[in-house]
């Protein structure tokens, strides 16, 4: 085997450990060794690719960003129906890609840790370009600032996602698709709008 190819394989072990161990613990209980244990390597190779606790961490938020920039890309809309889809698919992404749970745990642990920090959880998911379009269209670029203004369907979804998420039984997420389906479904039901109950 190529030494670029084998250097690309430890990599990706390494990645695949950290996402069990930061899913599992978040990140202030997060241990190296622990992550080291979880694959046939040395903790030599793990310095090699990733000097710190926080490089790795680093890294699995950027894997979650980027899939939350392709998400945001293909929300076609902001309504109900939209954020509905938008939040299906990131709960079952997060049930299929260990990477992208542990990028959640890390940046919602972020969040409650230090309010206000930057990187925290935006709702929906939205491109730069995107953002600065929206940011102008609302009034944001000059100053004005509306906070309720179209963002009560954006809340429901985060609220929907992230108390199925913090609430589930399993650090895998494993059933977070169907929880989130089933949240949806009673907000459906209590607001009387029966056809949209589905997944």
């Amino acid at each position: 085997m190529a030494k670029q190819e084998r250097s690309r394989r430890t990599y990706e072990q390494f990645l695949d450990a950290a996402a069990e161990e930061f899913a599992r613990y978040g990140y202030s209980d997060a241990n190296l060794q622990r992550v080291v244990d979880r694959t046939s390597l040395t903790k030599g190779a793990l310095y090699g690719h990733f000097a710190r606790k926080e490089d790795l961490a680093e890294a699995l938020s950027g894997h979650l960003a980027a899939f939350l920039e392709e998400l945001g890309e293909r929300g076609a809309g902001r309504g109900l129906a939209e954020l509905r889809s938008l939040t299906m698919e990131f709960a079952r992404e997060v049930e299929a890609d260990p990477r992208v749970n542990a990028g959640l745990r890390l940046m919602l642990d972020a969040a409650q840790s230090e309010p206000g920090v930057p990187g925290r959880l935006r709702w929906p998911p939205r491109s730069a370009s995107r953002a600065s379009a929206d940011a102008s269209a609302s009034g944001e670029a000059s100053g004005e600032t509306h906070p309720r203004q179209a963002a009560e369907p954006a809340d429901l979804a985060l609220v929907i996602l992230v108390g199925a998420y913090v609430t589930a039984s399993a650090t895998d997420r494993k059933g977070l698709a169907e929880r989130v389906a089933a949240l949806w479904g009673a907000v459906s039901a209590a607001s009387g709008d029966e056809g949209q109950a589905g997944p």
